[in-house]
């Protein structure tokens, strides 16, 4: 029901428990829901009763005392509706429907609480000698002379889903990638079969299984492949959002449950999952986190892309249900040539960001000393991090009147020569467990 609730109408809810806490009570009543309705002062539903002569402020006062305050509420955080606050809200749904909308403003709220007829709000606002055919009345007035300039209380937008919180659309993202086609092409043949239809992209850190898949996005939104993918809205789903958002801690069962179910209802999509062999630890249990989507793997909707590293691949203890959907994708480093071409398309973005000028050398330079800037990263990635780390470091430095800074195959060397590996955690910790414990 809350889904069709408009922005105000949320307000008006949020505004209830706030006064039901106000008072000390333990519960939210139709008399805190008519005190919020009086407080936020906007909407259709108070311009009714202002319409009908009645004063807000004698509302308000008497609705304070018949309720007086409660006691002490060792719980404030949980507040549940009363009965006759279900009902009127049930009520609303109706009223809402009757005057054909699809949406519930103040104004049904206001006829809800009415039509309930035996909560405070009902008793307070009959007192001042209203009945609802008179405010259902002024309602249908009011939105009539609002008609020509549009809805005073507009229907919301729905509530983002969970998958679109903890989800982005990499279409958005998908421009500049070049090469990458016969990874591409594999990726739409694993997509397009029966059975062992789970891509699961494999190579080492920094080789661009990530811009495969933005590969992907860009060819389906230009409308490239085959019937049954084209146009697909390609989503990175970052399952890491659960760990550090604090809003879902200690929430993982439930919020993954809400995750399941906006998938089983998707269409069109295809879904992209990185570090999907990565370990889920959590009071139930761990397992990888490619093993919670189960129950949405091989679904005529959903097309699934998973991501891990060749170690994390190498060292799966194989579960035969998902072995039996999945088929490996190697990505394997790009040829020197490759390397250069990607080089070129990444030097637009590092320009525009550092304000730096990159010369042809630099390029060349940072696909060779690569390695020795990040050992154990693959091209082109680490070729890309030397470039954005060498063009920092002329950015930082005292700059001369004239033309920008610039990244030349010197400047290159000597920031590939002064890089130092990073130490590993002191304390034992396994990077490819998340713990939600």
């Amino acid at each position: 029901m809350f889904e069709r609730f408009t922005d105000r109408a949320r307000r008006i809810v949020v505004l209830a428990q706030e006064s039901a806490r106000e008072h000390g009570h333990t519960e939210i009543g139709t008399e805190h829901l008519l005190l919020a309705l009086v407080r936020e002062g906007q909407g259709v539903g108070v311009k009714a009763l202002q319409a009908l002569g009645l004063p807000l402020d004698a509302i308000t006062g008497r609705v304070v005392d018949r309720i007086g305050s409660g006691g002490y509420n060792n719980d404030p955080d949980h507040l549940p509706f009363t009965p006759a606050v279900k009902k009127a809200l049930e009520f609303s749904l109706r009223e809402a429907l009757a005057l054909h909308h699809n949406h519930i403003g103040t104004e049904h709220i206001l006829l809800g609480l009415m039509r309930e007829g035996g909560g405070v709000a009902a008793l307070v606002l009959t007192s001042f000698g209203v009945d609802i055919d008179q405010v259902r009345g002024r309602i249908v007035e009011i939105l009539e002379t609002f008609a020509a300039g549009g809805e005073p209380d507009p229907a919301p937008q729905s509530p983002p889903t969970v998958f679109e919180t903890l989800s982005r659309d990499l279409r958005d993202e998908a421009a500049g990638i070049v090469g990458r086609q016969p990874q591409i092409a594999r990726l739409i043949q694993v997509l397009s079969r029966r059975t062992r239809n789970v891509a699961l992209l494999t190579g080492e850190p920094g080789v661009g299984k990530t811009s495969v898949v933005l590969g992907l996005a860009a060819a389906l939104a230009q409308g490239n492949g085959p019937a049954n993918l084209r146009h697909r809205t390609v989503r990175l789903l970052d399952v890491g959002e659960l760990f550090t958002d604090p809003q879902h801690h200690g929430r993982f069962t439930e919020v993954m449950s809400e995750l399941i179910g906006d998938l089983r209802q998707a269409t069109g999509l295809v879904l992209f999952l990185d570090n999907a062999l990565t370990t889920v630890r959590t009071r139930e249990g761990q397992a990888e986190a490619l093993a919670f989507l189960r129950p949405v793997l091989g679904r005529p909707g959903v097309s699934v892309i998973a991501a891990a590293t060749t170690a994390e691949y190498q060292r799966w203890d194989r579960d035969p249900g998902l072995d039996r959907l999945i088929q490996p994708v190697p990505v394997n480093e790009p040829t020197p040539g490759e390397v250069l071409e990607i080089l070129h398309s990444a030097r637009h973005r590092l320009v525009e960001h550092h304000g730096v000028s990159i010369t042809e050398p630099a390029l060349v330079a940072a696909a060779r000393l690569a390695r020795v800037h990040l050992p154990g990263h693959a091209l082109p990635g680490a070729a890309v991090d030397l470039l954005d780390e060498a063009s920092a470091r002329v950015r930082s430095e005292p700059a001369s009147a004239g033309d920008p800074p610039t990244v030349t195959r010197t400047v290159v060397e000597r920031t590939a020569a002064a890089s130092v590996p990073v130490p590993g955690p002191t304390l034992p910790h396994d990077p490819s467990v998340w713990s939600m414990s």
